[in-house]
């Protein structure tokens, strides 16, 4: 279950990153930049949301 959170998060960084880097060099309009950019910082959250509630989880176990 981590393997897939961490993948998640990745995707979102890459996300978040490339579309950055090719509207810094106008190769990406400020529309398609925006959509990407939520959908990535979207992906962080759940990402994160997924691993804070397995570590709890996990420590309710110990």
């Amino acid at each position: 279950m981590r393997t897939i959170g961490k993948i998640t998060a990745i995707g979102g960084f890459s996300l978040i990153v490339a579309p950055a880097l090719l509207a810094i060099n106008g190769l990406l309009d400020n529309a398609s930049f925006t959509t990407l950019f939520i959908a990535g910082f979207v992906l962080i959250i759940v990402s994160s949301s997924n691993r804070a509630r397995s570590t709890q989880q996990q420590r309710k176990l110990d």
